[in-house]
């Protein structure tokens, strides 16, 4: 079983990104950059209205309008549209002002048809149907124990109803690709994607070619958070106006469209009661929860969520609305199971007169991996953040309209690899070395991580090492989801790298008179029992004019799965106008061996700023009459702005026995908890639960006046 080097010079220690100067300087070209000779543009027309049938379409006008070279029609006449965004058009033309031109020239009738936006108005008797079905699909019931004889043993209950909003995606670079048709049977396409091999393979399959014959290059790309795996409808009629016109074309969504049609996080809503003995011990759970993905449901979240709970029974429907469909988000489904747990355990714990983290620990599982992480972790976060010192109990935040609150929530993460991933390393005689995969780094890291790995074992420094990834016909790599790119690249990189090295010492090693179980490298040089001999690149001009290549493939010992993580959240609430300031975050996450401390670290920030908006920001904001997207748009789409960011502490919890796991995938985690934790922060400030995310004004301040008019206020 292979392992990692025992006292590693690099592995662990803070390295810039290899591609940090080109992105600052604006040298990386994304994809949406990328403009082949006599590249076309494409614009896509897209329904206005939630729910319609056409009853005609003519692109007669628009076929002879100035500079357009390609019209597809994806819609035709008898066919429904499902909700405001879905595809009915695509126009190529020689700028993207004549496309729009020509889009607004396409003459479509639709009738109009009943629609529903909203899971209320889904949900309720008489409403249109989505699908034959029915607009509701019953999800699995979940029973454990006997719930009704386990609450009789309850001391302490509560019964909440919480809920978190639709939010969408929001990628700076929107999704698309260009397509250009080298021949007949040939595509390469730029591509803004997650998966290079994945777009490649639909291309292949949507023109009937074989694999091998279509490249997709990702060389950087601009955000994905889970919804960029493919390419897309829009990818592919971008391929189809090119083979139309015999020009490349640029098909990237508008800002509009991105919201409508590009993928959202599901809502959650549920009703939860729980009951616990006075000593804390959680007894039972009863739940009914549902939520949206939009038009083709998918709104599903884990719950009961971290704790152990004896009985518990939930029920869930998975509502379908006239709106653009769900696509994975950053930790999916995660954050709606830690937002309605843990409002609930603070509920309950506040009922019970018990510190938030002590109801905690008495219910971590008592033989769960993850038990002891929590343990470490909660103890560090509450040191971090002076949670003994400085939290106050429920509603004591202080005198005056400001006041402040702490919150805590835990998590937890896969974070695993595959094993079936290769890549391969090059030593040149000129002493270069080169790393290909067909993986791609999405902003996380990637490339720098795999220039770590071959500059530790090979002795050298990172920039001395070319990762050269996003390229569909290198080696079989990972598609970025799931926090998975690390620990399925990791492996194979460090398998391909050992074996270019000991290649390259069976070659050395005859011309010094030794054995290659002799050699060994480090700073830039080959030793001989420890003694250097040659320098990197004078033991490489000892390949003559044959470079080493070797592809390598999974080896077990090197990485592995399952993590968990705390974050601690402290507010102010300004409770005459709703306002909510985060002033602190403190970030306890574990993920096995950390391969570069300075990366690691940046996908924590990210995934707290990420949870920073869901928690105190973003929400799709639906028009029941109209059945549009009132938000659709960077201005009221509302997103933290550098004043709302509030410091941010980062802790890694890495004892040894955690390294010993090997490489975990930390890019979805850090994101889960932060908007539960912000919510419970601001239940603490200001005496009441408020029930609803995100903290906006209007939902702090709705909490302060339902409460006001039950008397709890």
């Amino acid at each position: 079983m292979a392992s990692w080097p025992e006292h590693p010079r690099l592995i662990g220690t803070r390295i810039p990104r290899v591609d940090g100067m080109a992105k600052a300087s604006g040298r990386a070209k994304y994809p949406s950059d990328v403009r082949p000779e006599g590249m076309l543009f494409g614009v896509m027309l897209y329904s206005p209205h939630a729910h319609a049938k056409i009853t005609s379409i003519d692109t007669t006008a628009a076929e002879k309008m100035p500079g357009v070279k390609a019209v597809e029609v994806i819609a035709k006449a008898g066919a429904t549209l499902r909700y405001q965004g879905d595809d009915i058009a695509a126009v190529a033309a020689e700028t993207e002002e004549q496309a729009r031109d020509a889009i607004a020239a396409i003459k479509v009738v639709y009738e109009v048809l009943p629609h529903v936006v909203t899971e209320a108005a889904s949900m309720a008797d008489g409403a249109p149907k989505i699908v034959n079905t029915g607009n509701v699909r019953k999800g699995r019931a979940i029973t454990k124990g006997n719930v009704n004889d386990a609450f009789k043993k309850a001391d302490a209950t509560i019964e909440g109803t919480y809920s978190a909003p639709v939010i969408t995606h929001v990628c700076l670079e929107t999704h698309g690709l260009t397509a250009k048709w080298d021949d007949k049977d040939h595509i390469t396409a730029y591509a803004s994607t997650q998966a290079v091999g994945p777009t490649a393979a639909e291309l292949a399959g949507t023109f009937n070619i074989p694999f091998t014959n279509v490249t997709v290059l990702t060389e950087v790309m601009g955000g994905g958070f889970g919804s960029k795996f493919g390419a897309d409808l829009w990818g592919r009629t971008a391929a189809q106006l090119a083979q139309k016109a015999g020009a490349p074309v640029k098909m990237f969504l508008d800002r509009v469209q991105e919201h409508l049609a590009a993928g959202n996080r599901p809502s959650a809503s549920g009703t939860v009661k729980m009951g616990a003995t006075k000593d804390g011990r959680l007894v039972a759970m009863e739940a009914h929860t549902h939520g949206t993905g939009g038009v083709r449901g998918g709104a599903g979240f884990p719950l009961p969520y971290v704790y152990d709970v004896p009985a518990a029974s939930r029920t869930h429907d998975d509502v379908m609305v006239n709106c653009g469909g769900a696509r994975a988000m950053r930790a999916p489904g995660h954050p709606q199971g830690c937002i309605l747990m843990e409002a609930a355990m603070d509920d309950l714990a506040e009922k019970l007169g018990m510190d938030p983290i002590d109801f905690r620990i008495k219910n971590l599982a008592p033989n769960d991996f993850h038990t002891p992480i929590y343990l470490g972790e909660l103890a560090i976060g509450a040191e971090a953040i002076g949670w003994k010192e400085n939290r106050k109990p429920r509603g004591q935040g202080g005198k005056g309209p400001i006041k402040k609150g702490f919150g805590v929530a835990l998590h937890q993460w896969g974070g695993g690899g595959t094993q079936d991933k290769q890549v391969t390393c090059i030593i040149n005689p000129d002493g270069s070395v080169e790393l290909k995969s067909g993986t791609q780094d999405i902003g996380t890291g990637a490339r720098t991580i795999l220039a770590v790995i071959a500059a530790e074992i090979l002795g050298l420094e990172v920039g001395q090492i070319k990762s050269n990834i996003g390229n569909s016909t290198f080696p079989t790599g990972q598609p970025s989801g799931g926090s998975t790119t690390s620990p399925s690249m990791a492996p194979p990189c460090y398998s391909a790298v050992t074996a270019a090295r000991d290649a390259l010492f069976a070659k050395v090693a005859p011309a010094l008179g030794v054995q290659p179980a002799d050699l060994d490298v480090k700073g830039g040089k080959v030793l001989v029992k420890g003694e250097p001999k040659l320098t990197w690149a004078e033991a490489c001009r000892k390949l003559g004019t044959m470079p080493i290549s070797e592809l390598g493939k999974f080896q077990p010992g090197l990485a592995s799965g399952g993590v968990g993580g705390c974050q601690f959240a402290e507010v102010e609430v300004d409770v005459e106008t709703g306002v909510v300031r985060v002033k602190k975050i403190v970030a306890v996450q574990d993920s096995g061996l950390i391969l570069d401390l300075l990366t690691w670290e940046s996908q924590v920030y990210g995934g707290v700023i990420g949870g920073l908006n869901y928690g105190l920001f973003e929400e799709r904001i639906m028009d029941p009459t109209t059945g549009v997207m009132l938000n659709a748009d960077m201005e009221m789409y509302k997103l933290a702005g550098a004043s709302d960011i509030p410091e941010i502490i980062v802790k890694a919890y890495d004892p040894p026995e955690q390294k010993a796991r090997g490489v975990i995938g930390v890019g979805e985690p850090p994101t889960i908890s932060t908007a539960a934790a912000i919510g419970n922060a601001v239940s603490n400030a200001i005496g009441v639960r408020v029930p609803v995310w995100p903290m906006s004004p209007r939902n702090v301040l709705n909490a302060l006046a339902a409460a006001a008019t039950e008397g709890k206020a």
